[in-house]
């Protein structure tokens, strides 16, 4: 009897000491807390593709354009490399026109657009902007002599100016009475107003350099600078995709704080212009 009581104590104590331990076991975790721990947004896109996907219209010298070997270069192409290398993943560049490459971002075409792009007000309204990485300033271009005697924005009243449609600048000179002769390219845009097609056009002093350089025979001269007018040359992005936003302003900081960015742009400007010459 003795015995048979010893056994079921024995048998007791066991079972204890089972739902004891059963008890001090670790739930798993929750599938629901897995899923709130991933971040779907445009930057954890481009980082799964492993490629930063940038239009540009390639045919804008020194930004933007298709070498002798058939490469891109000019200092936009720099600035996406440089740009994607922060990202942590490659560059893949898509040529298409100026009027059709901002809204390629909203269309999901291309991640950005790294093409001398002016962050407007206007433009604000649709896109995110980074902190600029160029600043540049607009010159009106005429044929020599200043025939027209153009010395200040009051006296484009009336007359025609060669531009793509979707310049910055085209409010603006359709309040002042300008009337826009429209153009795909730098090279369209001076041969408007060498034959007659146009008054003016404005070229940014970057880009006019270039063009006399490989044209010393273009009958053109700078009629006036408009020194009031700074562009402010950004990375656009979709609106509220905040954190693609704060790694393109990383990367310019970095860019800017290592010397890359005034290397760039002596590279291909011949001077600095990556900081606004206004600013205090």
């Amino acid at each position: 009897m003795k015995k048979r009581i010893t056994l079921l104590f024995v048998f007791v104590l066991i079972a204890t000491l089972f739902t004891g331990c059963a008890k001090k076991e670790e739930p798993a975790p929750a599938p629901e807390a897995e899923a709130e721990s991933e971040i779907n947004d445009q930057l954890a896109d481009i980082q799964k593709a492993g490629k930063l996907v940038v239009g540009i219209e390639g045919t804008y010298k020194p930004f933007n354009f298709v070498d002798d070997d058939g490469n891109f270069a000019g200092y936009d192409v720099d600035v996406a490399k440089a740009v994607a290398e922060y990202l942590g993943v490659e560059v893949e560049f898509v040529m298409d026109d100026w009027d059709a490459l901002l809204v390629g971002i909203n269309a999901r075409r291309w991640d950005t657009v790294i093409a001398d792009v002016t962050a407007t007000d206007e433009r604000r309204e649709t896109y995110d902007f980074s902190d600029p990485y160029c600043f540049t300033a607009r010159q009106v271009v005429v044929t020599p002599g200043n025939p027209l005697n153009l010395h200040s924005l009051e006296d484009l009243n009336g007359l025609k100016i060669a531009t793509n449609a979707t310049n910055s600048w085209v409010p603006r000179l359709e309040e002042l009475g300008v009337t826009i002769v429209p153009i795909e390219d730098p090279n369209q845009c001076a041969q408007a107003v060498i034959k007659g097609d146009a008054d003016f056009c404005m070229f940014n002093d970057a880009v006019l350099g270039v063009y006399l350089e490989e044209h010393p025979e273009a009958p053109l001269e700078v009629a006036f600078k408009i020194d009031s007018d700074i562009n402010e040359v950004s990375i656009p992005c979709r609106k509220g995709e905040e954190r693609l936003l704060a790694e393109f302003n990383a990367a310019i900081a970095e860019l800017r704080d290592s010397g890359k960015l005034l290397e760039f742009s002596m590279k291909w400007f011949g001077q600095d212009l990556t900081y606004n010459p206004f600013a205090e």
